[in-house]
């Protein structure tokens, strides 16, 4: 009995001193997550979507890794390009590669390099050069090796394609 009362008393302690000023907190917390619009002479009104409008916000900003793969645990490239989009542009993007070799294979990565830009598109190429030999203090001995050519395409509606030549 004593172990009720005492919890009953720790319970209205417990309250926040500024719940006792608000009319309802959660009323507020409504308030606060509804959609409204307010124009340029700063009056609000609910927002209403109908059926079929999208939802998203042309302001808001995505970003997405386009990837490419290519390899085994024995020998492996990856080709990544990170980019930023806002439904309507890229707004920015870069590029990086991944490179890895076991035994007696070799990989390098050459570089990779943006090679063309416009709002709505950025494209990226990356060369790597692989092959079966050693790899010495002077450079890599290959019996033989081969450049493979990868590249990306990222879009400002968060798509992207990858391929390989």
């Amino acid at each position: 009995m004593t172990a009720i009362v005492l919890s009953a008393a720790i319970a209205s302690l417990a309250t926040p001193a500024h719940a006792a000023d608000e009319p309802d907190s959660t009323q507020t917390l409504k308030d606060l997550t509804t959609p409204k619009s307010v124009s340029s002479t700063g009056s609000s009104q609910q927002l209403s979507l109908k059926k079929g409008e999208p939802i998203y916000s042309t302001t808001a900003l995505g970003n997405r890794r386009a990837s490419l793969y290519s390899g085994n645990w024995a020998l492996f490239t990856e080709e990544n390009v990170e980019f930023y989009y806002n439904w309507s542009q890229v707004t920015s993007s870069y590029g990086y590669q991944r490179v890895g070799a076991f035994g007696f294979n070799t990989v390098q990565a050459l570089g990779i390099n943006r090679s063309y830009i416009s709002n709505w598109q950025h494209s990226y190429r990356a060369s790597t050069d692989a092959g079966v030999g050693t790899p010495t203090p002077w450079g890599n001995v290959n019996v033989y090796h081969a450049t493979v050519i990868q590249g990306a395409a990222v879009y400002g509606d968060g798509a992207w394609s990858a391929w390989q030549q």
